[in-house]
C-alpha cells in the first residue's frame, strides 16, 4: 500500500514539474516582409561580402543611413545600401527603425 501511494505521489510530482517547470514560450510573430527599410544605428558599420566578420569589407555605412533588408542569417542582415545600391551583409544588431 505504501509503495502505491509513493508511486502515485512521485507521478504527481513529475507531472507538476513537467507542467510548471518546463514551460517554453515561442515567439510566433512573423518577420517583416523582405525589402523593408531600416537605418544604421551605430557611428559606422562595415558592409561585408558575406555574413561573417572574416569576409572582405565592401563599403561602410554610417549612422542614419538607410539600407534595404532582404533576409537575416545568424545575426547578419543581407542588405542593399539605399543611396548607392551596394549590396552586402551587415551585423543586424546595428539596424534600427527609420
Amino acid at each position: 500500500m505504501k509503495a502505491k501511494i509513493a508511486n502515485t505521489l512521485g507521478l504527481l510530482l513529475l507531472l507538476t514539474v513537467l507542467g510548471v517547470g518546463c514551460s517554453v514560450s515561442i515567439d510566433l510573430t512573423p518577420p517583416p516582409p523582405a525589402g523593408y527599410v531600416r537605418v544604421v544605428g551605430a557611428d559606422s558599420v562595415n558592409v561585408r561580402v558575406c555574413p561573417s566578420p572574416g569576409c572582405d569589407v565592401r563599403t561602410v555605412v554610417y549612422r542614419g543611413q538607410a539600407v534595404r533588408v532582404y533576409e537575416y542569417q545568424n545575426g547578419w542582415a543581407r542588405i542593399v545600401v539605399s543611396d548607392s545600391g551596394v549590396p552586402g551583409w551587415m551585423d543586424a544588431r546595428y539596424l534600427r527603425m527609420p
